[in-house]
């Protein structure tokens, strides 16, 4: 693996928008009770998956390690699947920080140890 000193925009998006993420649905319950309903609006979650979606897809079509490639998509399919299963049982709340957590350990990965260098 060749190593470069540039991080590609898509790790930095990815690794940011699952820390958002993780902030967002730690921060909703209090802000609920304090009127802020907006924030539980569905668009906001399909926001965050479009986004996790689009930063995985391009890292993995820069990235040279097939490992970090199925490990940033078993990330990402846990991930919604946990959004889609949340009201069903409150686990599914926790697998969802859980891969959040992993999505953003897999940008930092790429962005340390697997990214091409640039031509």
């Amino acid at each position: 693996m060749i190593q470069t000193n540039k991080i590609y925009w898509a790790d930095k998006l990815g690794a940011i928008s699952a820390f958002l993420c993780i902030i967002h649905c730690l921060a909703v319950p209090t802000l609920l009770s304090m009127g802020m309903g907006f924030l539980k609006n569905p668009i906001v979650t399909i926001l965050f998956v479009i986004v996790a979606f689009i930063s995985i897809f391009k890292t993995t079509n820069k990235t040279t390690s097939k490992g970090t490639k199925l490990f940033l998509w078993f990330s990402f399919a846990g991930f919604v699947t946990s959004i889609f299963l949340e009201e069903s049982a409150p686990i599914f709340e926790y697998l969802m920080f859980l891969f959040s957590g992993f999505i953003i350990a897999g940008h930092i990965y790429n962005a340390r140890h697997c990214l091409k260098a640039k031509k």
